[in-house]
């Protein structure tokens, strides 16, 4: 049977089992619909669009997927990053390719992008999250560490942002770079794309709400302040404080052309309804 799916592989048959998303039921035709959303996305993620923000506008078109799944950024990665949307064969998390040329096997479909535009899109993820390290059959990568965060607010903050059915977005705000001196780097929202912060103001707002507004509720050592802004704690150190007295905070949009930074922006998030978004920790010194 292996034997079998491969030669299968190698002669560019398409896979079997469901539909993939953007073909039609003979896995050769192209779906109109959905390859123009596929085609969009890759567009868009090449620009430097968040995938989540990808999958959030297809979640608000209606999109699913073809089992009927609502799609996420994993999804709408592996869509986008599957060998088959420029019609390269791969078989079990490998690029097939012909012997004799060196060149990649083409399968038996309709491609929605040339290999240049799919090449351009697997550039902007890390190799793990692409379709040929996640997708059927693919070995997983393992024994890899997570990256270390660059910087303080990472992984603190949550969207204030509200969706057109009026709830909070609350999706997770991550840091890139940004495009003046001001603002090196901000922290965005990756699942509605409608919320972003200064860095350096989220991490300024982190560090009041530790030291002046969490005061008589956590109770912070004097020496852990002066350590703090001498610059003698290291970020690991300053990210466990953060931690010992908020939980995680939501940031409000803020106003365009705004002349100042806002702190208030940035607000303790309560773990549970009806608390206030602090842990009452009292760190035990440096």
């Amino acid at each position: 049977m292996s034997d079998w799916h491969w030669a299968r592989a190698a002669e560019g048959v398409p896979h079997s089992g469901p539909r993939p998303f953007g073909w039609q039921e003979d896995r050769i035709t192209l779906h109109p619909d959905e390859a123009n959303l596929v085609e969009q996305a890759i567009s868009d993620r090449i620009a430097g669009k968040a995938v989540r923000g990808i999958a959030a506008d297809w979640c608000d078109l209606g999109v699913t997927g073809t089992r009927g799944g609502r799609p996420n950024a994993q999804t709408v990665t592996q869509i986008i990053t599957a060998p088959r949307v420029c019609g390269y064969r791969a078989n079990r998390g490998e690029l097939l390719l012909i012997p004799e040329t060196g060149q990649p096997v083409h399968g038996q479909w309709e491609p929605i992008v040339m290999p240049e535009r799919w090449h351009a899109v697997c550039a902007t993820f890390s190799p793990g999250s692409l379709y040929l390290h996640r997708g059927s059959g693919a070995p997983r990568r393992t024994g890899q560490k997570r990256p270390t965060p660059r910087y303080l607010a990472t992984g603190f903050l949550r969207c204030g942002a509200l969706r057109p059915d009026g709830t909070m977005c609350r999706g997770a705000l991550c840091a890139q770079k940004g495009r003046s001196r001001k603002s090196p780097y901000v922290y965005s929202c990756r699942s509605c794309g409608r919320c972003s912060i200064s860095g350096p103001l989220a991490d300024e707002a982190l560090e009041q709400l530790v030291f002046s507004e969490a005061q008589g509720l956590a109770k912070l050592p004097p020496l852990m302040r002066d350590r703090w802004r001498s610059g003698e704690m290291e970020l690991e150190e300053k990210r466990k404080v953060v931690a010992s007295v908020v939980t995680r905070c939501i940031v409000r949009p803020g106003v365009k052309g705004a002349a100042s930074w806002d702190h208030s922006r940035v607000e303790p998030l309560p773990e549970h309804p009806g608390r206030a978004g602090w842990r009452y920790a009292e760190p035990t010194g440096p």
